[in-house]
């Protein structure tokens, strides 16, 4: 039931996989361009995502209200997220699952780090 091949559309070709994270390129291989409307929503993104990080450090209480309030900001921040980034893996045509990233200053779309290493068979000598 779970072991089903699925054909995968990766950057032009399909591909039969049974796990996503057997295709994954290396941290930093460059798979794709930005185009300036997706640099410039990349950065308001990383922005938001900061200032929330930042918010959380300071280890503030807050009233029901406000508690509420911030709840609401925090799940429709992860709604753009992810709809920014389901559509960038779906023109990439790679897998949502994987962490890519933009370089927002000059446009490169890259895998970013991860500790994902599928083990290469070794070829034994006879």
């Amino acid at each position: 039931m779970f072991n089903q091949n699925k054909m995968i559309p990766t950057q032009g070709t399909e591909v039969e996989v049974d796990n996503i994270y057997t295709i994954l390129p290396p941290p930093g291989t460059i798979i794709g361009e930005a185009t300036e409307a997706e640099m410039e929503k990349a950065a308001e993104l990383e922005i938001k995502h900061m200032a929330f990080v930042r918010l959380q450090d300071m280890n503030i209480q807050f009233d029901g209200t406000s508690y509420k309030e911030l709840l609401k900001d925090f799940q429709e921040f992860e709604a753009e997220t992810t709809a920014f980034w389901r559509d960038i893996a779906r023109r990439l045509a790679v897998p949502y699952e994987w962490p890519i990233r933009i370089d927002h200053a000059n446009g490169p779309i890259y895998l970013g780090e991860h500790d994902i290493y599928v083990e290469e068979e070794e070829e034994t000598e006879d």
